[in-house]
């Protein structure tokens, strides 16, 4: 295959899709990452796509990171399904890391285990469990964002650097084949910092989450223990991403 027709094949690729992964786009054309690697590079030099970290999208896709109170009326009912999941695979006196986001704030009232001690970086999330529950709680230090609510940066992330994690739950803006994504590289720190000192990783995502990008991959979906959705996800999704990952979308006994 010419360059020229391969290229024209990666344009109308990511105009079919939005945003495609290297690998992705790599297998379809059945051709060497590194080849398309460059590809990418070229088109972006023409402005013909945006590249982004492992793959490209479309030049007209405009991010914008929606406000807390922009979402904090989307999809209640399945994160409060998703609350439920949490809470059956959480054991009493347990340690916890809950990430920003609306997804978890409405999992919150879901979560009735006892002795817990919660670490977070969401003020919504802070506000909720010291007005409504006696657990122990640690809101991280890091440069406040007052578009999601949340605490970021590096005294963020030096948060943790003494700290012993049970279980950490973070929430996405979307996952895209084997990408969990964000709107912003230093939200993804925090999520990555938890994740470290964690001995079990948790994301959560509404099934609306699924094959949807944000701007910045932040973690590999392969790299962590379970995926939490609700019961609303497609059969042929489930089974997509539970390549990847094992998925609970029930309760578990």
């Amino acid at each position: 295959m010419l360059k020229e027709e391969r290229q024209n094949k990666i344009l109308s690729l990511i105009q079919q899709h939005t945003f495609l992964t290297i690998t992705d786009v790599a297998s379809r054309l059945n051709v060497s990452e590194m080849t398309i690697r460059r590809d990418f590079n070229e088109l972006a030099k023409q402005n013909k796509l945006t590249k982004l970290y492992g793959g490209a999208q479309k030049l007209d896709v405009e991010k914008k990171e929606l406000s807390t109170d922009e979402k904090i009326q989307s999809h209640v009912d399945q994160k409060k399904y998703i609350g439920r999941i949490m809470n059956s695979i959480i054991r009493d006196n347990s340690i916890l890391f809950l990430g920003a986001g609306t997804t978890v704030l409405h999992a919150l009232p879901e979560i009735t285990k006892k002795g817990l001690f919660i670490i977070t970086n969401s003020l919504i999330s802070f506000n909720y469990l010291k007005d409504n529950t006696d657990f122990r709680i640690l809101l991280t230090g890091g440069e406040f964002i007052p578009t999601t609510e949340e605490f970021i940066g590096e005294v963020a992330v030096r948060s943790f650097d003494n700290l012993n994690i049970d279980m950490a739950f973070v929430a996405t803006n979307g996952i895209f084949e084997n990408n969990i994504t964000t709107a912003q590289f230093d939200e993804g720190a925090v999520q990555n910092a938890a994740f470290a000192k964690a001995k079990t990783t948790c994301v959560i995502a509404d099934s609306s989450k699924l094959d949807v990008a944000d701007v910045y991959t932040f973690q590999r979906l392969d790299q962590v223990d379970y995926l939490i959705t609700d019961d609303k996800i497609p059969q042929e999704v489930f089974d997509r991403y539970s390549k990847h990952v094992k998925i609970l979308k029930e309760e578990y006994e």
